[in-house]
């Protein structure tokens, strides 16, 4: 092969790997993403001031519901932790931030996992503005594990009896953080009567 040929080649290459790539990403997702093949429960909430942040929290998570007044099915993963999804899906959401002067006022502009190659979940925060090195964080009056902060995006670790558990409890604070809840909602889960916490 003279050297013309082998230049022209290289995109040709290049264009049908990208092709082939695409092609295994497709079909990773659409015959191996996972879906809610759980229970239905039904959530019998107090108030539905929080709709709106509740349907995209199950949209976020792509667990099916649907809505009758203030009575909401949800049919779960099917996976172990089922039993945590309602007040996963109740708490408030309430990220707060402080250093040693006091309150740090940032807004929230994306929220996301991350999984290290040693497979520590954590959950990503990025903020509007920088944040100071000293920057401690609460969830709902909970302290979280911040395990770094570099200009404006704040990491805090997620812990849990397994990788799986610990991915679920940063996937949970990421999905409440995005999507607080504007009031307090309580519900009851029907079959247990078992009361979910606002």
């Amino acid at each position: 092969m003279n050297q013309r040929a082998a230049i022209l080649a290289v995109p040709v290459l290049f264009g049908a790997g990208m092709i082939g790539a695409g092609l295994a990403w497709w079909i990773a997702v659409t015959h191996t993403a996972g879906t809610a093949s759980g229970e239905t429960i039904t959530l019998l909430l107090t108030d539905d001031c929080g709709r709106v942040a509740l349907d995209n929290r199950l949209a976020d998570y792509g667990l099916p519901a649907t809505w009758n007044g203030l009575e909401l099915a949800v049919t779960l993963p099917g996976t172990p932790g089922d039993d945590a999804v309602p007040a996963a899906l109740l708490a408030p959401g309430r990220l707060e931030l402080a250093d040693d002067a006091g309150p740090v006022e940032a807004r929230l502009l994306n929220a996301g996992v991350q999984v290290s190659f040693s497979g520590a979940a954590a959950s990503v925060f990025t903020f509007d503005q920088s944040l100071p090195e000293a920057t401690r964080a609460t969830l709902d009056g909970t302290a979280l594990e911040v395990e770094s902060v570099t200009a404006n995006e704040l990491v805090v670790a997620a812990r849990g009896a397994s990788s799986t558990e610990a991915l679920r409890v940063a996937t949970d604070r990421v999905v409440q953080v995005r999507w607080p809840l504007p009031c307090a909602v309580r519900g009851t889960v029907r079959e247990g009567a078992t009361a979910v916490p606002a």
